[in-house]
């Protein structure tokens, strides 16, 4: 019974250690990036180092940009990657995007289609709006995977689906194209079927943030608006209208603006 009671408290200071250990981890994470934000990255770095090698996820990839970068540390790309691997694994997805640019650029490693394609979509699942880009791309093309057009679509619409997000161009870029997109392939049936509805209802949620296009660009997608109303019932309209807000989550804003181009 003694030996069984000391087992007992043997394991349990084992597990109160672990807890300990992500507890400090985190805690060491918290104020590194105290530092990070201000820019001081020589208190900053060591406590990158101390909260990865404690097993923090979101540090280990910090840590990873200071060797990829050479902030404070001497710049080392074998490093970089190293810690990059094993943040993707703590389910980091900043670090997962890192991980996938690695392995579909080459360079550092052997480029390798399938393992970008595979932190592509880790990345993906977590919501990240440039890695639901890419799996696109690659459902689309077959880069690192099968040719599905049917899962290119469901991505597609998960991504387009999203609302955008005021201060990041380069993202509302990739939505606003994502949601054009499906507009030009239910109008014209490529690769879905034909359906002027679905075209029109994908051209209203694209015109709530079209001035992340060029004019003239907008000016090509306005007279596409102007083709398929032709085309449509009011009724067709108005469902388009109510399925948009639908998917959004929330009423159309610009739609007093669909038929002018805006910077």
């Amino acid at each position: 019974m003694k030996k069984i009671l000391t087992l007992i408290i043997f394991i349990l200071t084992i597990i109160s250690g672990k807890a300990q250990t992500i507890e400090t981890a985190e805690e060491l994470n918290i104020r590194s990036k105290e530092f990070l934000i201000v820019s001081d990255f020589k208190n900053a770095v060591p406590l990158f180092k101390m909260a990865a090698l404690a097993g923090s996820p979101e540090a280990q990839y910090n840590y990873g940009v200071c060797f990829q970068q050479g902030i404070i540390v001497e710049k080392n790309d074998k490093k970089a990657f190293d810690w990059f691997v094993k943040s993707s694994e703590g389910g980091y997805k900043d670090a997962q995007f890192q991980l996938a640019l690695n392995y579909a650029m080459g360079g550092t490693i052997v480029k390798d289609d399938k393992k970008a394609f595979y932190w592509w979509l880790k990345c993906a699942r977590q919501i990240d709006p440039e890695c639901m880009y890419n799996v696109i791309s690659c459902y689309k093309e077959g880069i690192g995977t099968n040719k599905r057009i049917d899962s290119m679509v469901w991505w597609a619409v998960k991504l387009a689906s999203l609302d955008a997000p005021p201060d990041l161009k380069a993202i509302n870029v990739q939505i606003a194209t994502t949601r054009l997109n499906l507009a030009r392939m239910y109008y014209a049936g490529d690769n879905v079927p034909k359906d002027a509805v679905k075209s029109y209802l994908w051209l209203l949620i694209y015109n709530e943030k079209k001035n992340d296009f060029p004019v003239a660009a907008q000016k090509k997608n306005i007279d596409l608006i102007r083709v398929l109303e032709k085309n449509l019932t009011d009724t067709e309209k108005k469902m388009a209208k109510t399925e948009a807000e639908k998917i959004l989550k929330r009423r159309l804003v610009n739609i007093q603006q669909l038929y002018k181009q805006q910077n």
